[in-house]
């Protein structure tokens, strides 16, 4: 299926004398034959930004990415695999570094997906005892949670039911899968040996190309800021000019908040948060903002802080939400997945 027991084992030794640090940690590693891992260890916690993360693949033109990790924040670990998805990058997993908990939804975001049997574990989702949540406070975020996770798993065309199966266990009782059923619930897929006929690992190349490499990439980043930019802080007291950006911005498909959705969709849920909302002003943090393109695809993720008001209902609200926006760039940019979250109100 997956073609890679040579690469499997240089892997393996490259990194069986490697311990994994308590947060996330990110260590490029390189074998005889050119293909180029970064290795992400420890644990995924909520504030983790992952600058790191993407200044060390276009450092080490790395074109895998595996893990040695025992979870952590879903939030975080879903971050990180939008990332790995709009990098156009492809994740590998050996069963010697564990991929546990939340550390498979960042496996699901790789382009092709490969790993060995028993190497990704999952569970359900847990609270910890300091968090004082009320039973129903609880069971609301379970729900937000299992949603969340629900879209994103589509959203990277990996087959929900991987979290049904999560959810028979705790933590203490990991359920570790088997290859058919990782091929069966799409977790991995069918892809050539990096490193033999068919390869998509970078060829390696001489400086003077990855220099031209980095620069047209950091070109596009700053290409799907500015374009980012735009969209979010020229909304404002023209609903039909923001209507008319929409029209204008996005694809005719998109993925929308975890759901695959068509334009006119997102046009009927735009409009009916303008109508609710017909004053609305957007600020964004500039430290926040991050971008990662590859193949054409950019992936822009930032925090902001936002205010809306309705004179008419004589009620305003404000504060501060996360934004995520995967950018078709060319001669006519479009937006093919957005997602966010409320921070604090």
């Amino acid at each position: 299926m997956f073609g890679l027991r040579a690469s499997l084992a240089s892997l393996l030794f490259a990194l069986v004398m490697a311990s994994s640090a308590e947060a996330l940690d990110y260590r490029p590693v390189s074998l005889d034959d050119g293909t180029h891992f970064l290795v992400v260890s420890g644990e995924f916690n909520d504030s983790e930004n992952f600058e790191e993360f993407s200044a060390r693949i276009k450092a080490n033109g790395s074109t895998f990415v595996t893990f040695d990790s025992p979870g952590g924040s879903v939030e975080s670990a879903i971050r990180l695999g939008r990332i790995i998805r709009a990098s156009g990058l492809n994740t590998i997993q050996i069963r010697k570094m564990e991929c546990a908990s939340a550390c498979s939804l960042a496996f699901a975001g790789g382009v092709l997906r490969g790993a060995e049997p028993g190497s990704i574990g999952v569970h359900r989702s847990s609270f910890a005892p300091e968090s004082n949540l009320t039973r129903d406070d609880a069971v609301a975020n379970i729900q937000a949670a299992t949603a969340e996770i629900m879209g994103y798993l589509s959203e990277m065309g990996v087959d929900p039911q991987l979290l049904a199966i999560a959810l028979r266990y705790d933590k203490a009782d990991m359920r570790y899968l088997s290859v058919s059923e990782m091929h069966d619930l799409r977790l991995t897929n069918t892809v050539a040996n990096p490193t033999g006929e068919g390869a998509v690992a970078a060829e390696p190349s001489a400086p003077k190309t990855a220099t031209t490499q980095a620069t047209a990439s950091n070109d596009l980043e700053a290409e799907a800021i500015s374009f980012v930019r735009r969209l979010i802080e020229s909304d404002g007291t023209d609903p039909n000019a923001a209507l008319r950006m929409v029209v204008d911005t996005y694809a005719a498909n998109i993925s929308y908040y975890g759901k695959p959705s068509t334009l006119a969709e997102v046009l009927v849920d735009k409009q009916r948060y303008f109508q609710r909302w017909p004053e609305r002003g957007y600020h964004i943090h500039d430290n926040s903002v991050m971008a990662t393109c590859a193949n054409d695809n950019c992936m822009v993720s930032g925090v902001y802080d936002w205010t809306v008001r309705s004179l008419a209902r004589n009620n305003q609200a404000r504060g501060v939400a996360r934004f995520n926006y995967t950018i078709s760039l060319g001669a006519s940019p479009k937006i093919v997945a957005e997602d966010g979250k409320v921070l604090k109100k």
